[in-house]
C-alpha cells in the first residue's frame, strides 16, 4: 500500500474527521461510571477489612497442674512466654549487685567544731572558785568522769591553741573525705558504695568501705598523727582523746530510703527472660497430666486473649487495600480498556471470596495436617487455591490487572491468616505464574497442560522457602504435599468457576469464543440455511480478519468469532442482500433509496438484538456494532441525490445514509470492518489478477483511513500496510487462476465453461442460476 511512513507507531487519524451519527453509542466508561466502579470495589475492601479486623483465635480451656488434660492444646501464634524463675534470679542478681547508697554531710563536722570552740570557752573562763562547778558542767556536757591530771591539760591555753590550729584542720579534712559510724556495718557490701555529697548533690561509686574511716579508726588514725608528726607527750593525747571521743559524730550514713528506692529502680528495669513458642506448638497433648510449665504457658496464651476487635489491623489492611484498588484501577490506561462497573463487581467477588475462605480456615484450624505427620496447622495454607482465583481474573482482565490483582489477593489472605512474608512470597508468585501460564490458553486443554508447569512453580517457591528456614525434611515433604495440592486445587477451580462466572457476570472467555466457533451454534446454522450467501461472506471475512490480527498482534481468535457473526442481522431479510439473491429479481429495484438504505443499516441493530438474545457477550456485541462504523451507504446516496435532482427537490442528508456506528474501537473491529469492506467489494473484479487485488485493497483501505473511520481503533499506518498485504495474499488465493483441463475424449467432452469461470471467479462466489 502506496502510504508515507508505514512504519509509523502512532494511531492511523485524520484531522477533518466526520462526526458519527447521533445514534454512536457512547464507548468505553464514563468518568462518573469509573469512579462508581471504583468506589464499589473499594467498599468490598472496607469489608474485608473489617473481616481481617475479627479474633481468629480457637478457644480453649486451661488445665491446672496435675490435671489429666481432655484435649490437645497448642499455641495459636506465635508468642513469647516469660520465665519467672529466670526473671526472678536475674532481678534478684541485680538486687543485690546494687550498690547501697551513703549520705556524706559536712554539719557533724561544724556542729563539733562548735562544741570545742564553746567547751573550750567555758574551761578558759574557770577560776579556782568556780574550778569545781565548771568542771562538772563540762563533765555533764561531755557525758564522762573528767580524769585526774586531765583538766589541768584543759586548762592550758597551748592546750587550746593545739586544738584550733593542729587538730580541728586535720579533723576538717577527714570528715571531707567521709567517716563511718562502724565499719562493722559496712563489712558486708561486696558491691561497692555509692556515696552522694549533699552539699553538691554529686554521687561518686567507691569499690571498698575499706576507703573510709570509721570511729575508732579516726582516733587511731589521730594518735597516730598526734604522736608521729606532732611528738606531743602520752598526756597530751590523752586529753585529746578524752576530750574529743564524746563529740566525734559520724557523716557517712547509710540512706535506707534512696537505697531501696534505687534498687527498685534498677530491678524494674531489667528485662524479663522469655522463651518463644511457635505458632502451632504442642503445649500439652489430650491424656498426658499437666506440669507446672504446662499450666503456666496455657495461662499466658489464654491470658493474652482478650477477644476484642483488633482496629489497628483493620485501618492497615483497609489503607494498603485502597492504595492497590487504585494501582489495579489506573493500570489500564488506555479509556476504553478502564474497568467498568460490571468488571469491580467480579474484581470484588473473587477477592472477597478469597479472603473469607483464608479467615475461615484460620479461625477453624483445619486439624488435617495436625494429623499428617504431626505437622501444625501453619502448613494447611499452602493449599488454598489463591493462583486459581487469580488464573478466573486472568481470563477476563489484562495481564497487568491481575498480577495487581493477585498481589492484593496474596496481602489479603495472609493478613487474615495472619502468616508471615513467606507466605505473602508463596501466594503472590503462584498466582502471577497462573495469570502467566494461562495467558495465552485458548482452550480448556490448555489450562489443564498448564497444571504441570503451575505444579513445579509451587513446589519450587516452597522449596526455596523451606531452604531458607529449614525445619526438617518431614516438614519439607508435608509442605510440599500442600503445594501440590494447592496447584490442583487452583487448576480445579479455574475449571469449575470460569463458566460460573462467564454466565453470572456476562463475559467471553476464549472457551466461550470456541464454543461459538461451532457449527452446531443455533445462529450460525440458522444464518447458514437462511442466508447462505452471507455465511459464506461471513466466513472469508473471519479468516481474513484472523490472519490480520495475528500478523499485527491484536486478538486473533476474537476478530475472528465475531467476524463469523458480524452479518447475523441480514438473517431477518436474507434476499434483501446482493450475496442471497442468487440472480433473482433485486427486490431493491421497486424500494426508495432511503428505505432501501433503511433495511441495509437496520441490519446492524437487528444483529445487536440477536446478539444480546443468544447471549454472545458485550465483547461480540461491540464488534457487530462497530463492522460498518459510520460510514456512508454510497450507492443508495448517490442514487437519491440523482432522483432529487431529476425532480428539482433538496438535496438529501446525508447522515440518513450512515450507519449509525460507532466507529471502530479497537483493532479487532478496525481489522473487521475492512476485511468486510474489502471482501464484499472484491466480489465486483472482473479479472481478479494479483496487482488488481492489491489496487483494490489499498484504495479501500485509503478511502476508509481518509474517512476517519480508524481514528478510534489504535491502528497505526505500519498495521494498515500489513493488513493490506495480508488481505491480498488471501484474497489473491481465492480468486487464484485454474488451467483448462485437456479433454479425455471425444465421447467425454466437458461441459462448456461458465462465463464466471472464465473471470476465475470460484463458483461458490457466483450468482446462482
Amino acid at each position: 500500500m502506496p502510504m508515507t511512513d508505514t512504519h509509523a507507531k502512532t494511531p492511523a487519524k485524520k484531522a477533518n474527521t466526520k462526526t458519527s451519527s447521533p445514534l454512536s453509542s457512547k464507548v468505553g466508561p464514563s468518568p462518573e461510571s469509573r469512579f462508581g466502579s471504583l468506589l464499589v470495589f473499594m467498599g468490598c475492601m472496607v469489608l474485608v477489612a473489617a473481616l481481617s479486623g475479627l479474633s481468629i483465635e480457637p478457644g480453649g480451656r486451661i488445665f491446672v497442674e496435675g490435671e489429666i488434660a481432655a484435649q490437645d492444646v497448642t499455641a495459636p501464634r506465635d508468642m513469647l512466654i516469660e520465665d519467672q524463675e529466670s526473671t526472678r534470679a536475674r532481678r534478684e542478681m541485680v538486687s543485690q549487685s546494687q550498690p547501697p547508697i551513703f549520705d556524706l554531710a559536712q554539719m557533724p563536722f561544724a556542729q563539733m567544731a562548735r562544741r570545742i570552740v564553746s567547751l573550750l570557752d567555758i574551761i578558759a573562763s574557770a577560776t579556782p572558785e568556780t574550778t569545781p562547778q565548771i568542771q562538772t558542767l563540762v563533765a555533764e556536757e561531755l557525758n564522762i568522769r573528767i580524769p585526774t591530771g586531765i583538766w589541768s591539760e584543759w586548762s592550758r591555753q597551748s592546750f587550746h591553741n593545739l586544738l584550733m590550729v593542729q587538730i580541728l584542720p586535720w579533723l576538717e579534712e577527714a570528715y571531707e573525705r567521709g567517716v563511718l559510724a562502724d565499719r562493722r556495718f559496712a563489712s558486708d557490701i561486696t558491691s561497692g558504695m555509692i556515696v552522694r555529697d549533699l552539699s553538691t548533690e554529686n554521687e561518686q561509686l567507691h569499690l571498698s568501705p575499706a576507703d573510709f574511716p570509721d570511729l575508732d579508726g579516726l582516733m587511731r588514725t589521730l594518735d597516730l598523727h598526734l604522736r608521729t608528726s606532732l611528738n606531743l607527750p602520752v598526756n597530751v593525747r590523752r586529753a585529746v582523746e578524752e576530750l574529743l571521743t564524746p563529740l566525734l559524730r559520724p557523716n557517712l550514713t547509710p540512706n535506707q530510703e534512696a537505697t531501696q528506692a534505687r534498687m527498685a529502680s534498677a530491678v524494674q528495669s531489667v528485662d524479663p527472660v522469655f522463651y518463644q513458642i511457635k505458632k502451632g506448638e504442642m503445649i500439652v497433648r489430650k491424656g498426658e497430666r499437666v506440669t507446672a510449665e504446662q499450666q503456666q504457658k496455657m495461662q499466658a496464651v489464654f491470658a493474652g486473649r482478650d477477644g476484642g476487635y483488633d482496629w489497628d489491623r483493620f485501618s492497615g489492611v483497609l489503607l494498603l487495600s485502597l492504595i492497590f484498588s487504585l494501582a489495579i484501577f489506573q493500570v489500564t490506561g488506555k479509556r476504553r480498556q478502564r474497568l467498568t462497573t460490571r468488571d469491580a463487581l467480579l474484581l470484588a467477588s473473587v477477592m472477597f471470596t478469597v479472603a473469607a475462605m483464608a479467615k475461615l480456615v484460620a479461625m477453624y484450624r483445619f486439624p488435617l495436617s495436625r494429623e499428617l505427620l504431626t505437622m501444625t496447622p501453619d502448613i494447611f495454607v499452602y493449599s488454598l487455591p489463591v493462583a486459581g482465583a487469580a488464573g478466573v481474573l486472568a481470563l477476563f482482565f489484562p495481564l497487568l490487572v491481575c498480577i495487581f490483582s493477585g498481589a492484593l489477593m496474596a496481602f489479603l489472605c495472609t493478613q487474615m491468616l495472619q502468616a508471615g512474608f513467606d507466605l505473602f512470597l508463596f501466594y503472590l508468585i503462584g498466582a502471577v505464574g497462573c495469570a502467566l501460564l494461562l495467558r495465552g490458553a485458548q482452550t480448556r486443554t490448555d489450562i489443564l497442560r498448564s497444571s504441570l508447569p503451575l505444579l513445579g512453580l509451587f513446589l519450587g517457591t516452597w522449596a526455596a522457602l523451606n531452604l531458607l528456614d529449614f525445619q526438617g525434611f518431614s516438614w519439607f515433604m508435608a509442605g510440599s504435599l500442600f503445594s501440590a495440592t494447592g496447584a490442583i486445587l487452583s487448576i480445579l477451580l479455574l475449571l469449575a468457576f470460569s463458566p460460573v462466572v462467564e454466565y453470572l457476570f456476562g463475559y467471553t472467555s476464549r472457551f466461550k469464543l470456541l464454543e461459538m466457533m461451532s457449527l452446531d451454534q443455533p445462529l450460525l446454522q440458522s444464518l447458514m440455511v437462511n442466508a447462505p450467501g452471507t455465511y459464506h461472506h461471513c466466513l472469508i471475512v473471519a479468516n481474513m480478519a484472523e490472519a490480520g490480527a495475528k500478523a499485527i498482534g491484536a486478538n486473533p481468535l476474537l476478530a475472528k468469532v465475531a467476524a463469523l457473526y458480524h452479518d447475523i442481522g441480514k438473517i431477518k431479510n436474507p434476499h434483501y442482500f446482493i450475496e442471497n439473491q442468487f440472480g433473482c429479481e433485486n427486490r431493491h429495484d421497486k424500494l426508495a433509496p432511503s428505505m432501501s438504505a433503511l433495511i441495509l443499516i437496520s441490519h446492524v441493530k437487528k444483529g445487536v438484538e440477536l446478539a444480546t438474545e443468544h447471549k454472545l457477550g458485550s465483547e461480540i456485541t461491540d464488534l457487530i456494532q462497530q463492522h460498518h462504523g459510520s460510514r456512508l451507504i454510497v450507492y443508495f446516496y448517490q442514487k437519491a441525490q440523482k432522483i432529487c435532482e431529476g425532480k428539482g427537490l433538496e438535496c438529501v442528508r446525508e447522515d440518513d445514509f450512515r450507519y449509525p456506528g460507532p466507529k471502530p474501537q479497537s483493532k479487532e473491529a478496525g481489522i473487521i470492518l475492512l476485511a468486510d469492506a474489502i471482501e464484499a467489494s472484491s466480489r465486483t473484479l472482473v479479472d481478479p489478477t494479483p496487482s488488481r487485488v492489491r489496487n483494490h485493497i489499498q484504495n479501500l483501505v485509503r478511502a476508509v483511513f481518509n474517512e476517519g473511520q480508524l481514528d478510534d481503533s489504535d491502528l497505526s499506518l505500519k498495521d494498515l500496510s500489513i493488513l493490506s498485504e495480508t488481505f491480498q495474499r488471501i484474497l489473491t488465493g481465492i480468486f487464484h487462476q485454474r488451467i483448462d483441463y485437456p479433454k479425455v475424449g471425444a465421447h467425454a467432452a466437458s461441459p462448456p465453461p461458465r462465463p464466471e469461470a472464465a473471470r476465475g471467479i470460484p463458483h461458490r462466489f457466483a450468482p446462482a442460476r
